[in-house]
């Protein structure tokens, strides 16, 4: 039915969302295992994956589940990293500077919020409809609704008390 080769092609066109999923859900030493392992439960899948659904629900839904199994199992909570481990990018390029700041204290922000949250921010920061949102996580629609509006409430207050505290 579904060959390696499809799986390589889904791997590389969806690679951005598993890249994000894993930057959220992971330290810099970690992020590798926790990708390995996302690739691994995603291969284990694939050939019983039958199409019920999209293809990024199915993936997002392997995604999200081995991220927080992961990071149960690892013991650490090593999905908040600190402003000072952060290299300063301000001192290596001025051109870009301003927008990865912005990009890097919103994912630290959003590794500071609990892990179903996280994962609600990730799928809403991906575009995903509200519909889809719910049909990955399993929440109800309007349930979503609710829960973006206080993630959002809450990152904000995280990204005020870092740049005035």
């Amino acid at each position: 039915m579904l060959n390696q080769h499809s799986f390589e092609e889904l791997i590389q066109e969806y690679h951005p969302i598993i890249y994000k999923i894993c930057r959220v859900y992971s330290s810099n030493e970690d992020f590798d295992d926790l990708y390995q392992e996302i690739l691994i439960n995603l291969w284990r899948s694939y050939q019983s994956f039958e199409g019920r659904s999209k293809v990024s629900t199915w993936l997002y839904r392997v995604a999200l589940n081995t991220s927080l199994t992961y990071q149960r199992n690892t013991k650490k909570n090593k999905s908040h990293t600190t402003l000072h481990a952060l290299p300063d990018i301000a001192e290596e390029d001025n051109g870009i500077t301003d927008k990865n700041e912005q990009i890097e204290q919103l994912y630290l922000a959003i590794s500071q919020l609990d892990k179903n949250d996280r994962s609600i921010m990730l799928l809403y920061l991906d575009e995903k409809s509200y519909d889809e949102i719910a049909d990955i996580t399993g929440l109800s629609q309007s349930n979503v609704g609710v829960k973006i509006n206080r993630i959002k409430k809450k990152l904000f207050q995280i990204l005020n008390q870092r740049t005035n505290g």
